[in-house]
């Protein structure tokens, strides 16, 4: 009890217990099958990560997790060489979700402040990225995608025509439920994707309301709060 009383009532080793708490609770929290060399877990000890899971097979592949980032059952997945996984401050991924990087040179960057509800992203082919800016929202069942995973090719050339491209969504954009957001697409800042769209082109005017199969704009001057507004 002494011991005890001794960190509480001094702030130094107090904060120096509560950085090697959270640092060791959140190498804990993964569960690890990591194959090749040169991979790295670099965890902020203000990060709160619990049920997660970290499946790696190749060489100099990188997952940095900022600080008072939140994830709960989450799986990193990679199959490749060089690639890179970076969530910066304030990363919510609140149940579950999945991120994937198949192939080389790959990356995925989120945006401080984002939020997650299960929701799986898919860097499938080399040299692509998936980048995702500040303050946005996903809720759940969303897949983004920067390539198709196998190919298709033209029946006269027998060459393929489905190569990956990037897909770059803005600040403060909300994904409604159950949305596809394909290769090559762009999404604006502070615009919204309504549920069950699927986004397969660059909307490159901020501010808009996209919709349908596939999606197109169906509103401009928009914009959105995550707080419930009833008085207008």
């Amino acid at each position: 009890m002494a011991i005890k009383d001794f960190i509480i009532n001094n702030p130094i080793f107090l904060n120096g217990f509560r950085k090697v708490r959270n640092f060791l609770n959140g190498r804990l929290a993964f569960t690890k099958n990591i194959k090749g060399v040169g991979n790295s877990l670099d965890i902020d000890y203000t990060a709160i990560c619990t049920g997660n899971k970290i499946d790696i097979v190749g060489n100099n592949n990188h997952i940095i997790i900022s600080d008072s980032v939140v994830l709960k059952n989450v799986v990193f997945y990679i199959r490749g060489n060089n690639n890179k996984i970076y969530l910066s401050k304030k990363v919510l991924f609140n149940h579950g979700g999945s991120i994937w990087i198949e192939d080389d040179n790959g990356e995925a960057i989120i945006g401080e402040n984002s939020t997650f509800e299960n929701v799986h992203i898919a860097v499938t082919e080399p040299n692509s990225k998936i980048i995702i800016g500040k303050d946005c929202m996903f809720a759940k069942d969303i897949d983004i995608r920067t390539g198709d995973s196998h190919s298709i090719l033209d029946q006269r050339t027998k060459k393929r025509i489905n190569h990956a491209q990037n897909v770059e969504i803005g600040d403060h954009v909300w994904i409604a439920s159950h949305v596809s957001i394909l290769k090559g697409s762009v999404v604006s800042s502070n615009s919204v994707v309504a549920t069950r769209a699927v986004v397969a082109g660059k909307f490159e005017k901020e501010n808009v309301l996209l919709a349908g199969i596939p999606a197109k704009v169906i509103k401009e001057n928009v914009n959105w709060d995550r707080v419930r507004i009833y008085d207008n």
